[in-house]
């Protein structure tokens, strides 16, 4: 009889354990990101589900596909609905992927301004902005190149359904994130942080 006690006893702390560490295990996963500005694939479904429903919402001149909004400031905002290998138009791309909302792409904003303003007249590079922003925060976006920064004379591709980084780089659910890429969409070099001036040549210059 002693002996049975003392099977079930022991059989009952190891499924205790057990339990415990599931238990520990979901939370960790529930409410853990590996960084602030992570996509999860749940994310982009509903994005994918909602960006064309969004984009017939808005009240927008459109061309072709895609709507296309002109701003106060001279920068033009285009919500992309396909992939197109003419975005890529030089023999080197420079592809900078950020975010509105992203408290890591926000760091690098007066990088990217820099940059612009860098190869503004390089005739060999070609600078590309993507912004992956959410259907409610187009209007964050528009703040932003309006009231707080100074792109210039650029358009900001906006992909709601990471449509171009799904193409040329499916695994990749992160972002700031940048690619060179040469005129077919091909990447050359990726950079997984927040861009700089001198990390965008040392980019370019490989």
């Amino acid at each position: 009889m002693q002996k049975k006690v003392w099977i079930i006893s022991i059989f009952t702390f190891i499924l205790g354990i057990l339990l415990g560490g599931l238990c520990v295990y979901f939370y960790i996963n529930k409410n853990t990101n590996i960084l602030p500005c992570e996509n999860s694939s749940n994310q982009n479904e509903i994005e994918n589900n909602e960006q064309q429903e969004y984009n017939n919402s808005l009240n927008l001149p459109t061309e072709g596909n895609n709507t296309v909004l002109t701003t106060n400031s001279d920068t033009t905002l285009r919500v992309i609905n396909e992939y197109d290998k003419s975005f890529f138009t030089k023999k080197k791309n420079l592809l900078i992927m950020f975010a509105s909302w992203c408290p890591n792409c926000q760091e690098e904003i007066s990088e990217i301004e820099k940059i612009l303003q860098y190869y503004k007249s390089n005739k060999n590079v070609n600078v590309v902005l993507i912004a992956h922003e959410y259907n409610d925060t187009v209007t964050d976006l528009i703040d932003l190149v309006e009231n707080e920064v100074d792109f210039g004379n650029v358009e900001i591709k906006i992909d709601l359904g990471r449509i171009i980084r799904k193409q040329i780089d499916p695994e990749a659910s992160t972002i700031p994130i940048s690619y060179v890429v040469d005129k077919n969409g091909k990447v050359l070099d990726t950079f997984n942080d927040s861009l700089t001036l001198e990390k965008a040549k040392e980019m370019i210059g490989k």
